[in-house]
């Protein structure tokens, strides 16, 4: 009923039935929220399948061909992607470079990615786009707005996750990966510290265990910034990640690391409630005696 109403003002008319079957198609592609039925509803005016009709002077529609053309839109995200597809080249790589940073993101930030990025999508015989105009282009499709600290947001979750369905789904690992990787060399370890959640989280992305110890103390890091605020969660993801990227030989080249890894992943699986692995990780530090008992003291109360 209420998407009916929105119906109803959005095309001038008064007559509830005439819009009951249309209203039905729209609330079960978007079910119901505003802001993707007012964006459905643009994307029928632009495939032409809603229409003003100057002789009527009325909108005309027909919904037959309305259920069929829309049917592989089963719910918001293939919705925008529909529309995102439309887009330039380099608009669309602009928006997966965009997806891959979080909830919201700065100039700087993307301005770092894209210059790395853009010649991915970018004809070198056509002049590029500057990176202030490209998130205009964003905000008037109503992908993202500005904040007046020059920041920039999703307008909803589900948008962000359509631009992020833009990249192929079997390089998608690889791309969120890449995009850590120059967001982490780029901002180097004295500025990291207010993206380092967003940059860990990409730089795990790939499922692939790959020794790297910078790598591993960024998840050292990620880690016990999880703990302070009681994350426990992500507290033991990140240190388990960052455990898979020591080498094998980590209690002989890297001791130091490897201990304040596991002594997080027990202490937080211990918080929640998961005592065998909270065991197996005591256990594996315990177990090595060229590691000092002092430096084990944290495994040894944990137990407790």
């Amino acid at each position: 009923e209420d998407v009916n109403r929105a119906i109803m003002s959005m095309l001038s008319t008064d007559d509830t039935s005439r819009t009951e079957g249309l209203a039905s198609i729209c609330y079960r592609r978007t079910l119901g929220n505003p802001f993707f039925l007012l964006e459905f509803v643009k994307l029928l005016e632009e495939e032409g399948l809603l229409h003003f009709h100057l002789g009527l002077f009325r909108w005309e529609w027909n919904e037959e061909d309305i259920g069929s053309r829309t049917e592989s839109t089963e719910n918001v995200v293939d919705l925008l992607q529909q529309k995102m597809v439309k887009l330039s080249a380099e608009v669309q790589g602009f928006l997966q470079c965009a997806a891959c940073l979080g909830a919201s993101f700065d100039v700087e930030t993307i301005e770092i990615v894209w210059q790395h990025k853009k010649m991915t999508y970018v004809d070198s015989s056509e002049a590029e786009t500057g990176t202030e105009e490209l998130l205009m282009t964003l905000v008037e499709e109503n992908y993202l707005e500005n904040t007046e600290k020059n920041e920039y947001w999703w307008i909803h979750d589900n948008i962000q996750q359509a631009a992020s369905s833009l990249i192929e789904e079997e390089s998608l690992a690889s791309f969120r990966r890449s995009i850590g990787e120059i967001w982490y060399r780029e901002l180097g370890e004295d500025h990291l510290a207010p993206y380092l959640f967003e940059v860990a989280n990409l730089l795990n992305t790939t499922g692939i265990d790959v020794v790297n110890i910078d790598y591993a103390k960024i998840n050292l890091r990620a880690a016990e910034k999880a703990r302070e605020i009681s994350a426990f969660d992500s507290c033991s993801n990140y240190a388990s990640q960052g455990i898979n990227m020591l080498p094998e030989n980590k209690w002989d080249s890297e001791p130091g690391l490897a201990v304040k890894l596991h002594s997080l992943a027990a202490e937080a699986e211990g918080f929640l409630g998961h005592h065998s692995r909270m065991d197996s990780y005591c256990n594996e530090v315990l177990s090595q005696s060229l590691i000092p008992t002092l430096e084990k003291k944290d495994l040894y109360l944990a137990q407790l």
